[in-house]
């Protein structure tokens, strides 16, 4: 039992790190100065064809990750929106919708180098999208404040052709673990939210370096 223990704790700590990994690579990849942002303050193309939808292979395995959902724009740019989702909690942590160059859309993702994305269906990157803010909505947090406008990119997609059932949480709770930014207040508000909504036993927590902070 120890031995299997300790290998649990040993995953765990592998999980927690590269979730950390995610988080700390978010703003060099977004905002890569180096970069033209063609159409940052665009309304998002909602009817042009779908380029691509990505979604990281440890989504569900970590916690947190960039779901990607890029369309073919008529001049040869891509309008791609960027969601940065966490279904363990917070829902929608972050958004941006960009128009790129191919070239310059190869390296925003290129930029996420700590995930391995696979290939979605684009009414199952809908789904899980929003299925994960409304998760977090329920919870009390709301999402990014560029969500409703990066969401836009949906257009008409069906979410509920998709056949992908979507659960949120861990192991049937929510659970928060804080990023390498997140101060202590901030880790204090979110665990008084979860407190308030789902009782003192009702979600996990966790904060960055495993440091304690109790439950009031």
């Amino acid at each position: 039992m120890a031995l299997d223990a300790r290998k649990r704790q040993q995953k765990l700590v592998k999980k927690a790190a590269k979730r950390k990994a995610v988080l700390a690579t978010k703003k060099p990849a977004w905002s890569a100065g180096s970069m033209v942002s063609h159409g940052r303050h665009a309304v998002p193309a909602a009817n042009t064809p779908i380029h691509e939808c990505l979604v990281p292979d440890s989504l569900f395995d970590i916690g947190i990750g960039n779901v990607i959902v890029s369309r073919k724009m008529p001049n040869g740019f891509i309008g791609a929106a960027f969601f940065l989702v966490d279904v363990f909690c917070l829902g929608i942590k972050d958004a941006l919708y960009d128009v790129l160059s191919p070239v310059e859309y190869d390296y925003r993702v290129s930029g996420l180098q700590q995930e391995t994305f696979k290939a979605i269906h684009p009414t199952c990157a809908r789904k899980l999208v929003e299925g994960a803010e409304a998760y977090a909505r329920d919870l009390g947090f709301n999402p990014h404040a560029d969500y409703q406008r990066a969401k836009q990119i949906f257009g008409d997609l069906d979410a509920t052709a998709c056949p992908t059932h979507y659960v949120f949480g861990r192991d049937g709770k929510p659970f928060f673990m804080s990023g390498p930014y997140d101060p202590p207040a901030r880790c204090r508000r979110i665990i008084d939210t979860l407190t308030r909504r789902c009782g003192p036993e009702g979600f996990h927590f966790t904060v960055a370096g495993g440091a304690p902070l109790e439950l009031r």
